[in-house]
């Protein structure tokens, strides 16, 4: 695999984790019924203890895999991103030289393969099917912070829109109260508020489901971080994961993301992306 198409399939699955459906249905999340489900409380108290301290930048160093098809392609990278505004991933395999980006800003997508000299620019919906998915949705998936889609991070003006559910092994999950018609995601803690997993479960029978798993989180100024974390998921009937480990990441530090056209590049459109990352030509 091409590092143009592991830099879309990572943004891909990060897109595609909470893409399932459009239609917004208020519905309670939790099935009473369901035996294994033990101590489930609303309290904001509960809910509290889950929120983490605001930031303003993030950049760290670090390398993404993606395994496919029983193969595996990695590289190194380097990540930046500006609270709510901007997503930027350089790909960068070999002496530190970038060969291909990724930039997500607004509601955009841009997608730059410098070995080839081409690129893709299109809106995030693309990707999404109309679900609000936004830059700050995508930093908490890649932060491991809980957020509810078209609000944002956990924060105490939320905070009732959270329900949590004490499970076997110390274990708790918090859910949003209202859920999209189609899937429905929660947020799975260890006992000591370290956030293990975020899940997306579809309603519908035969469709994808998807999974990040949490590891190594440190202590930081922007609150409890995981360095390492993998996304699992199909893709046209095949297995895919993607991981991501970062390193010596910095917080709050001032620098700009690079959002224009690359110029004498060949501008490919999404759909011709998708067939290429499909295997045809």
């Amino acid at each position: 695999m091409s590092n143009i198409k592991l830099l879309f399939v990572a943004v891909s699955i990060a897109l595609m984790v909470m893409s399932s459906c459009s239609k917004k249905v208020v519905q309670p999340v939790i099935d009473v019924n369901n035996p294994s489900t033990v101590n489930m409380t609303s309290s904001a108290t509960v809910v509290t203890k889950y929120i983490q301290p605001e930031w303003s930048s993030f950049k760290s160093g670090g390398n993404a895999i993606i395994e496919a098809g029983g193969k595996s392609t990695g590289s190194s990278m380097q990540m930046r991103m500006q609270r709510g505004k901007s997503i930027y991933v350089s790909l960068r395999p070999l002496m530190g030289i970038e060969v291909a980006k990724m930039v997500i800003y607004g509601d955009s997508i841009l997608l730059v393969d410098k070995v080839h000299k081409r690129y893709m620019l299109e809106k995030a919906s693309l990707l999404t099917n109309g679900v609000p998915v936004t830059v700050d949705n995508l930093q908490d998936i890649f932060l491991g912070r809980a957020f509810e889609l078209g609000k944002g991070s956990l924060n105490p003006n939320i905070k009732d829109d959270f329900i949590v559910e004490n499970v076997e092994g110390g274990k708790v999950v918090l859910k949003p109260r209202d859920m999209f018609q189609g899937f429905e995601y929660n947020f799975v803690y260890d006992k000591s508020n370290n956030m293990l997993s975020l899940n997306v479960i579809p309603t519908k029978e035969g469709e994808s489901s998807y999974s990040v798993a949490y590891d190594n989180v440190k202590g930081t100024v922007a609150g409890k971080v995981p360095t390492s974390l993998r996304v699992s998921t199909t893709m046209r009937g095949r297995a895919f994961t993607l991981s991501l480990d970062y390193n010596d990441m910095k917080w709050n530090e001032d620098f700009t993301i690079d959002t224009a056209e690359p110029k004498k590049y060949t501008r490919v459109e999404g759909g011709d992306i998708m067939l290429l990352l499909g295997g045809g030509k």
